[in-house]
């Protein structure tokens, strides 16, 4: 669901100016309403590779976050619909004994595959590509249909799945916009918010006992932040835990000085590369451009969800790929050996491409007789470091969010790579090139020089940051959240959203 069609389903977060990409700033998504951007990304369900996992319990000293215990996470959420692969079994065939089939969130792949679809995997298959019947195996390498958090029915959210027929101690309240963290010393005793419906504050003290006029409820168990990476630090900042400096700066008195609160901030970048075709590769032009049968899809689809729209975009494949020569980039040569270690493990990609995404730009007008395909390049394990700072000391206020993206040399030769082998493999190998007739929305060419001037005009977010109140090691200075996510110096209170993460998964 694009967030430019329901702005009101957008917090309407915007980044700082980022050096290395010629200054621009980045509109960076994030849902508001229950199910937070669940209810807006693309749907795609992926766990990362085993690795991530087993590095993060490295990181954190943990072992119980290793892959083989993350992934019997992942099952207990999930109900993953296995059977619904038919006539394409040879491009995607998760086996049934590897997925949860009793969780809360459907997971399924497509019923039919989208036109073009097969045709530019088999393209790569045929040029030595690996195909990978399960990404979600722990061993993502090579090239796959992704699975997605949807069902007949439609997406499911993390509001649809976990609140839903929730339990009877579940009270959700909306309009309420988080306002303070109410302490004893530094022991967090409840919250605070702003109640747009009623004009008033509403507090809430886990100590009570009952219902009041102050909305007073009984509680013996923690806070719990799960705002986001971007909302989860600034509620903490704004609250006095964080950098003692910064908050001083801003008149906020220092509950918890704790340096790593909006530091360590990462995410995957992106590129669109996408070129116009004939249309005997696909007819997607021609649908999205026909009045009479997007009326007719739109028609079949409100009746009983069947019909065009049931196939329209509904095929997503990509591939997590390695980058040939990467240990004798001298990039990767000045990271630190822990790192380096980690990116020649043969389950960690270097890059992600995407085969099948809506067009960009979406005015591009094409002649009769011509399609396109929009491919994604993607920068998996970036280096670059952000941060989530205070404009002031309002909780209403948005803080600043610096992406840092492309701060660290290690992603621009990793980036100029991956936009390289993604254009080489979905557009020139010996099966695709008969299709393709110019390029839409690309680099001049493949030279270094030129996809680095693209990279600083077209780069942008994949929208998974991440880090911000980062898990870790009692000893580390940076660390802000133990294995158990709770914040370290700070009685009652923990931290459960992708803030945690010591690393971005993939």
């Amino acid at each position: 669901m694009p967030a430019a069609a329901r702005p009101e389903l957008d917090h309407g977060f915007v980044s700082t100016p980022q050096e290395y990409l010629d200054g621009r700033t980045i509109i960076y998504t994030r849902g508001k309403g229950l199910g937070g951007s669940s209810i807006l990304n693309f749907s795609v369900y992926l766990y990362g590779s085993g690795e991530d996992y087993n590095r993060w319990a490295e990181v954190v000293g943990d072992d119980s976050w290793r892959w083989e215990n993350t992934q019997k996470a992942f099952q207990a959420m999930e109900r993953f619909d296995t059977t619904g692969v038919k006539g394409y079994e040879y491009l995607a065939n998760p086996n049934a004994k590897d997925h949860g089939h009793d969780g809360k969130i459907e997971v399924c792949l497509p019923a039919v595959l989208e036109d073009g679809v097969a045709t530019s995997m088999d393209a790569l298959i045929n040029n030595g590509e690996k195909i990978n019947l399960d990404p979600n195996s722990g061993d993502p390498i090579g090239i796959s249909i992704f699975p997605s958090s949807n069902s007949k029915d439609g997406r499911t959210t993390s509001a649809t799945a976990h609140l839903v027929d929730g339990p009877d101690n579940l009270h959700i309240w909306t309009d309420a916009a988080m306002h303070r963290l109410v302490f004893e010393g530094t022991k967090v005793v409840g919250i605070e918010t702003a109640d747009g419906r009623k004009g008033r504050q509403i507090v809430i003290y886990l100590h009570a006992s009952s219902w009041t006029d102050q909305c007073q409820v009984s509680c013996n168990k923690d806070v719990v932040l799960c705002g986001g990476a971007i909302d989860t630090p600034k509620m903490l900042l704004v609250n006095g835990i964080g950098p003692a400096e910064e908050l001083q700066a801003h008149g906020i008195k220092v509950v918890k000085d704790m340096p790593g609160v909006g530091k360590n901030v990462g995410d995957h970048v992106m590129t669109f590369l996408v070129v116009e075709v004939d249309d005997s590769h696909n007819k997607k032009y021609a649908f999205e451009h026909d009045t009479v049968l997007m009326a007719e899809a739109d028609a079949m689809w409100k009746k009983d969800k069947t019909g065009a729209f049931a196939v329209h975009n509904s095929s997503i494949w990509g591939g997590f790929l390695k980058a040939p020569g990467l240990e004798e980039w001298p990039e990767y040569k000045a990271l630190d050996p822990a790192w380096q270690e980690f990116l020649c493990r043969d389950r960690v990609p270097t890059y992600e491409l995407i085969g099948n995404c809506t067009l960009i730009p979406p005015d591009a007008v094409l002649p009769e007789g011509s399609s396109y395909i929009t491919g994604v390049a993607l920068l998996m394990n970036p280096m670059s470091k952000g941060s989530v700072t205070l404009a002031s000391d309002k909780a209403a206020d948005k803080p600043i969010i610096d992406l840092g993206f492309m701060t660290h040399p290690y992603d621009r030769r990793a980036m100029r790579e991956a936009i390289r082998l993604t254009w080489t493999k979905l557009y020139e190998n010996a099966d695709m090139k008969k299709y393709v007739k110019k390029t839409i929305f690309g680099p001049e060419s493949l030279s270094d020089e030129d996809i680095d001037a693209f990279i600083k005009v077209a780069a942008s977010t994949v929208w998974h940051v991440n880090g911000s109140v980062v898990m870790g090691k009692s000893e580390d200075p940076m660390a802000c959240v133990d294995t158990n996510f709770c914040v370290y110096g700070v009685e009652g209170l923990r931290v459960a959203d992708l803030s945690v993460c010591p690393l971005t998964p993939k």
